[in-house]
């Protein structure tokens, strides 16, 4: 077990180091480009940075079969995607990230409690029937974040690259490019080692899913928040957990699509089913906190963020005891 955390953790820190890399990248060309910020964060860099979550979650349901492993995965993400933004929200107070935040991330995070309502209604019996072997959750996921995508377009005018920076963007495509190539490899190798510890520790794989992959796949976004909030590109920074949390959603309809086995919906353990609902609830107290207009009193400005914090932890000690 020593040998397989210890795999874990350095493969983790090779897919953070990666993804910063190609955060880096694409900051970079959003300053050499007047593409609009709410399509670099909510598309771009949500994409990106969800990365290890497409390669794990798609390889936990091709390669080993475990549907339990890659829900985990994007559920445990998505809860912890919020739970950090509550967290450097407190840690950055004095920056009141909340007050600063658009409209698009605000409709980007409706979608996504949207699909956690589509998702809470399948896995208690409301909203169930398959198409073929793909469950009809799956078609309304992909619908919302299509929408997503056409609100961003609509909101935000797109403009043609400068010519004069084309040398350069091509480096940052070969940067790019070889930083993705070790993404996918190590992000593959991290479902491989967390399977195993799931295997091994006899602990349930959703809630394997949930705190090790989950936790190691959120990292990239993690240091984007702490990187964009000290830019003071506050709006960028929620964007990117929203958009991530959304484009997490896509994942979970892709990995359906490939889980020939059924849908990927009709084998869930108790564990996940408590992630949707914790899920949830973040998710309706993030929109809150995006909804609300600038507020100036602390107490009433950090209460969501608390609540958020206080609801993941409360997750975390129901499963460890149902462990």
């Amino acid at each position: 077990m020593g040998m397989l955390l210890t795999q874990y953790f350095i493969l983790s820190i090779i897919v953070v180091v990666s993804s910063i890399r190609i955060s880096s990248c694409v900051d970079e060309f959003t300053k050499r480009t007047k593409i609009g910020g709410a399509f670099i964060a909510g598309i771009v860099l949500a994409g990106v940075t969800s990365l290890p979550e497409l390669i794990t979650s798609l390889s936990s349901t091709i390669v080993l079969n475990n549907a339990d492993l890659a829900m985990g995965d994007i559920l445990g993400s998505n809860a912890f995607n919020i739970f950090i933004l509550a967290v450097g929200n407190l840690i950055f107070i004095k920056s009141r990230l909340f007050n600063w935040t658009k409209q698009l991330n605000v409709k980007t995070n409706v979608l996504s409690t949207f699909v956690y309502f589509f998702i809470f209604l399948n896995l208690y019996g409301f909203l169930t029937g398959r198409i073929g072997h793909i469950g009809i959750t799956s078609f309304f996921i992909l619908i919302l974040y299509y929408i997503n995508i056409r609100l961003v377009a609509d909101g935000e005018e797109q403009e043609l690259l400068n010519p004069k920076v084309t040398c350069r963007l091509r480096v940052l495509v070969y940067q790019f490019i070889l930083s993705a190539i070790v993404i996918v490899v190590s992000s593959l190798l991290i479902s491989v080692v967390t399977d195993k510890i799931a295997r091994i520790s006899g602990i349930g794989s959703s809630f394997i899913g949930a705190m090790f992959l989950g936790v190691a796949t959120s990292l990239p976004e993690m240091a984007s928040l702490v990187s964009l909030v000290r830019l003071k590109n506050y709006d960028l920074a929620v964007g990117n957990i929203v958009g991530s949390n959304l484009f997490n959603f896509v994942i979970i309809a892709l990995a359906d699509i490939c889980y020939v086995s059924g849908s990927i919906f009709e084998f869930l353990d108790t564990s996940n089913r408590l992630l949707v609902i914790v899920g949830l609830l973040e998710s309706i107290l993030l929109t809150y906190m995006l909804l609300r207009k600038e507020v100036k009193n602390l107490l009433l400005y950090v209460l969501p963020s608390l609540m958020i914090i206080f609801i993941y932890f409360y997750y975390l000690r129901l499963s460890l005891n149902n462990g």
